[in-house]
């Protein structure tokens, strides 16, 4: 039976490029393999920063809309994955 921790290489690139995002956007988020393998299986769309704000951070949806936050995100992975 596969360990719920181990993730494939793509997995782990791209939520090392989620991780790599929140460290430079000054967030204080980190993500290990279980909790992207639980937010990819919530997420709507595979919006996991979404429900992750939805259920971890809902007081910053107090100021920020969810999809400002999903777009400030996924700016920086995509372009932590451009650059490595």
């Amino acid at each position: 039976m596969m360990n719920a921790a181990v993730i494939d290489e793509g997995m782990a690139a791209e939520l090392e490029a989620y991780n790599r995002a929140f460290l430079e956007l000054e967030l204080s988020w980190r993500w290990d393999a279980p909790t992207f393998r639980d937010l990819l299986k919530v997420a709507a769309d595979r919006d996991c920063v979404g429900a992750y704000v939805e259920r971890e951070q809902p007081h910053l949806l107090r100021v920020y809309e969810k999809s400002f936050l999903r777009d400030l995100v996924l700016s920086a992975k995509d372009r932590y994955q451009r650059e490595s």
